[in-house]
């Protein structure tokens, strides 16, 4: 062989040697850090089947090293925000209340009368300061006789006197709308009458007028809660 054809020789051995080592040089190049999959020369992207749907991958390759976007990836969670705090309702519950007072006919009204005394006067303006106080639900306005006279007379007198209170109670500020008011004549006495026969207070002769005093009467029932006191 001339010289010149083992120069040809030698030319062609050192090209096929270079091409031999560039291949595995260029893929460790385009091998990037944490990702056994392989990827492309040009751009850096990974390579994958026809389908696009999985990556070609080296025996270095684990979960851990994988490409993100490829598959067997481990797919990031995601924290999720945390609950708004629930805010608690602040219930607030209403002290129910409930009471009654009288209004004494004997000192209240003149006898026969429906005309509110002075006195009777003073006794509901008290009364009215405790019941401002209250978030009244309803008011029973009850007027009561003693057992003398006729029902002709006792049972209007004790619609009268009922209807007195209120009316006294409306014009102090108490909502008529929860109010009522009945007069029930001689009936549901405080004292017997028949106790009232004969009897004697210190050996001295006690008249019906007198002992039956608490019979002539009105009551006032209310129901409703106490007011919230401020702070």
């Amino acid at each position: 062989m001339n010289n010149f054809g083992k120069f040809g020789t030698a030319l062609a051995l050192a090209s096929l040697m270079g091409a031999t080592q560039a291949a595995p040089i260029a893929y460790e190049q385009n091998k990037q850090p944490a990702n056994d999959n392989w990827s492309g020369a040009a751009n850096g992207s990974v390579w994958k089947n026809g389908t696009d749907e999985l990556c070609w991958r080296d025996n270095f390759w684990t979960p851990a090293t994988a490409n993100a976007l490829c598959d067997g990836a481990p797919v990031p969670v995601v924290a999720k925000p945390a609950p708004a705090p629930v805010q608690q309702a602040v219930v607030q519950t209403r002290q129910p209340v409930s009471g009654v007072f009288t209004l004494g006919a004997d000192g209240a009204y003149a006898l026969g009368s429906a005309v509110i005394t002075p006195k009777g006067k003073q006794i509901l303006d008290t009364a009215y300061a405790k019941l401002a106080s209250y978030d009244l639900t309803s008011l029973k306005i009850s007027g009561y006789t003693d057992s003398q006279g006729g029902e002709k007379i006792n049972t209007p007198l004790s619609k009268n006197r009922a209807k007195s209170v209120n009316d006294y109670l409306a014009a102090k500020g108490v909502p008529a709308s929860k109010m009522t008011h009945e007069g029930y004549g001689s009936t549901n006495y405080v004292v017997s009458p028949a106790s009232c026969n004969g009897m004697k207070i210190n050996g001295r002769p006690v008249s019906r007028t007198v002992c039956e005093a608490p019979n002539r009467r009105v009551e006032v029932k209310f129901d409703g809660f106490a007011k919230p006191t401020t702070n």
